[in-house]
């Protein structure tokens, strides 16, 4: 920070100086008349280089900050009007500057300018076609400042000879006044004169495209620094050079202090002699190596070098003094360090002890609470062992007592199914209408025949449970209606509503199928084998013996469903005979006919929550197979074997899951409890998964 500030109070003091330099350069206000003749009326008065000097000038005196008026071949009047707006902007102005290239002639020791139309006859013409150098004299006056005339004007003139000529003739009295140089200016305060040449003598106007005069002054104003009495002695010794003596140029002066026409150098010197960069002072000496403010500049990058040096030790004493106490901050902050390290480590052997001494007393907890689950665990997997013991036999009595009794029911329903055929048949027959309607029979179809026997012994539940089991694989609303009468079992009462609900939309289409079903007596056939049990029918007398006529052929006509109605109704059918919720949400996500997707969604509702799928043997035929429609087929064999009874659900116990408790137990993973606790069947169990759950989780 002491290194920046320093610097930044130098630039900030740098730009107010060069602000201020810039509104004084732009206050000293420098303008200039630069006149040059080359092309005049009269032929033989021809100059080459006069406009191309002119020209050249006009340009520099702009590059150094004056403002030119320019006037190339000027005539009289041209001339005169030039001169005018000359005086008016020179009024006030800090140096005024007048440059003249062409003819001039000096009459009675007064100089005139010639105009390019200037037709000089005898001394009359010189009031009035030539203008007076007083004009001019006149114009710079005006300024406040500095007044300079440059003239390179006294070139070869043919009127100086001619009017000569006309003396020798008598023609002219007062010719004899008439000269080819200039004559010297009056002694003024304040003002500058340079001549060509010397008094009373011609200039040359040179081979190039300059004069020679004209070319020194130009080599010598892109000096900078260079005063101006100074500029026009180079210029004098350049020309007399040049000319190999023959020409003297000369300078009046007569000025109260230093004036330089090139004054970049000023304006340049301005605006970084109070930089603190030496390198840009050294830039300035180089690219103004005349000017006057060289040894200010040399003077400046002294003070700065030695500034610098004072800087710069000052500096390498503080980084000294910085070091001395960094390395001192140092060496405190190492021993307070190590006094921390120290301290750090007798806590840490402290808190080693400590933690060494809970796990110790964590691990005795957790083996005598590991010696009680263990011991509870084979406790708890005792009395589960017994109780799956006294499930299963009780399970085995009660499929078999179901199984006999389904046996029964489809041997008696066969046998009332075989004695209705034979009635049709022969009613048929005699062309009279046959008992029940053809709605009835539908009715009787899905209406299981009572049984005597006696319900499986036990809990109400499991007896609900058998009848609700074979009445999914034998479907029928009369008998669904009875058991939700009679039904013990609360817990099973939602099931066995949706299973009616289920049934109602097949019962409730069954009229309008039935009534279009017409017989048709094609040929004496056997009767058609009905694959539910429909209730007895009460006991008919029976009839003596009698040869039978042929019977013949009933020939049953159905509505046919479409096609993938057809496949659905037969898939749906299979289903409920052998419950399972994966080829339920099969057949659900399969579905192609609509009308059966209420069925489907009540018969889900209606399954419980997790139920084993059924094992039947391929061997035997289940009863349910087929939707409960009438189907015509050929009589049995009067040797075939009576159906067998449907296959009993196997509701899945919960001895695996117990076992594979105790094992979670044992493993100790909680994304195996909470993987096990996800797919868990057995509600029972929850409880305890949970508590398993949090205890591993830290909860």
């Amino acid at each position: 920070m002491s290194t920046r500030r320093p610097i930044w109070i130098a630039a900030l003091y740098s730009l107010v100086l060069l602000t201020c330099s810039i509104s004084v350069a732009k206050a000293d206000r420098r303008v200039a008349l630069v006149v040059g003749n080359s092309n005049y009326s009269n032929a033989s008065l021809f100059l080459a280089n006069p406009k191309n000097d002119a020209t050249d000038v006009a340009a520099a005196l702009r590059g150094v900050g004056f403002e030119v008026l320019q006037a190339i071949d000027a005539n009289k009047r041209d001339l005169d009007l030039n001169m005018a707006k000359f005086a008016r902007l020179a009024t006030d102005a800090d140096a005024a500057l007048f440059y003249y290239a062409g003819h001039a002639v000096q009459y009675q020791g007064r100089n005139f300018l010639m105009p390019t139309d200037a037709e000089v006859e005898d001394e009359i013409s010189f009031r009035y076609q030539m203008t007076p150098l007083d004009d001019v004299r006149a114009a710079l006056d005006r300024g406040d400042g500095v007044k300079i005339v440059i003239l390179d004007a006294c070139r070869n003139n043919p009127i100086v000879n001619a009017l000569r000529r006309k003396k020798k003739s008598g023609d002219s009295r007062a010719i004899d006044a008439v000269r080819g140089g200039l004559a010297k200016i009056d002694k003024a305060q304040g003002m500058v004169v340079a001549y060509s040449t010397a008094a009373d003598e011609v200039a040359a106007d040179g081979d190039g495209r300059n004069s020679p005069f004209t070319s020194a002054f130009l080599k010598r104003l892109k000096e900078p620094g260079l005063e101006i009495e100074q500029l026009f002695r180079r210029v004098a010794a350049d020309v007399n050079a040049q000319t190999g003596g023959r020409q003297r140029p000369e300078t009046y002066v007569s000025l109260l202090s230093n004036y330089y026409l090139n004054q970049t150098d000023r304006i340049a010197f301005d605006k970084i002699k109070d930089s603190p960069d030496p390198a840009v002072l050294q830039d300035f000496i180089a690219k103004f190596s005349t000017s006057s403010y060289v040894p200010e500049a040399q003077n400046r990058i002294q003070r700065i070098e030695a500034a610098i040096r004072e800087r710069q030790n000052q500096e390498a004493r503080q980084r000294e003094a910085a070091r001395l106490a960094e390395e001192q901050r140092k060496a405190e902050r190492e021993a307070m360090m190590r006094k921390l390290a120290e301290q750090e480590e007798t806590l840490r052997k402290q808190e080693t002890l400590r933690a060494q001494a809970a796990a110790e007393k964590v691990r005795k907890e957790r083996e005598a609470a590991q010696a009680q689950e263990e011991q509870r665990l084979r406790l708890v997997a005792e009395k589960e062992r017994k109780e799956r013991e006294a499930a299963k036999a009780q399970e085995e009595q009660r499929v078999k007592l179901a199984a006999e009794r389904e046996r029964k029911l489809r041997e008696e329903a066969a046998q009332l199914l075989a004695e209705q055929a034979r009635t049709k048949i022969a009613a048929i027959d005699r062309k009279e209408p046959t008992g029940p309607s053809l709605a009835g029979i539908s009715t009787d179809i899905r209406t299981l025949p009572p049984t005597d026997a006696a319900p499986a012994p036990g809990d109400p539940c499991d007896r609900d449970s058998a009848m609700l089991a074979q009445l999914r694989s034998n479907p029928s609303i009369e008998a669904v209606t009875e058991l939700e009468r009679s039904l013990s079992c609360e817990k099973l009462r939602a099931q066995i509503l949706r299973l009616r609900e289920s049934l109602s939309a097949v019962a409730n289409a069954a009229p309008a199928i039935a009534a279009q079903i017409k017989p048709v007596v094609e040929k004496i056939a056997p009767p058609p084998a009905l694959v539910i049990a429909p209730p007895p029918p009460p006991a008919a007398p029976k009839q003596e013996a009698a040869p039978k006529p042929p019977e013949p052929k009933v020939a049953v006509a159905t509505v046919a469903p479409a096609p993938e109605c057809k496949k659905d109704e037969a898939r749906l059918a299979k289903v409920r005979a052998n419950p399972s919720h994966a080829d339920l949400a099969a057949l659900e996500r399969d579905l192609s006919c609509e009308r059966l997707r209420p069925q489907i969604v009540r018969l889900r509702e209606s399954l419980p929550k997790e139920i084993a799928k059924e094992v039947a043997k391929p061997d035997e035929p289940s009863v349910a197979a087929n939707p409960p429609t009438l189907q015509s087929a050929q009589s049995a064999p009067s040797g075939a074997k009576p159906a067998q009874p449907a296959p009993i659900v196997q509701v899945r116990s919960c001895d695996e899951e117990r076992a594979t408790l105790a094992k979670l137990r044992a493993s100790q993973s909680r994304e195996d409890v909470v993987r096990f606790e996800r797919e868990l069947a057995c509600e029972q169990l929850r409880p305890q998964v949970i508590r398993l759950r949090e205890s591993l989780s830290g909860g």
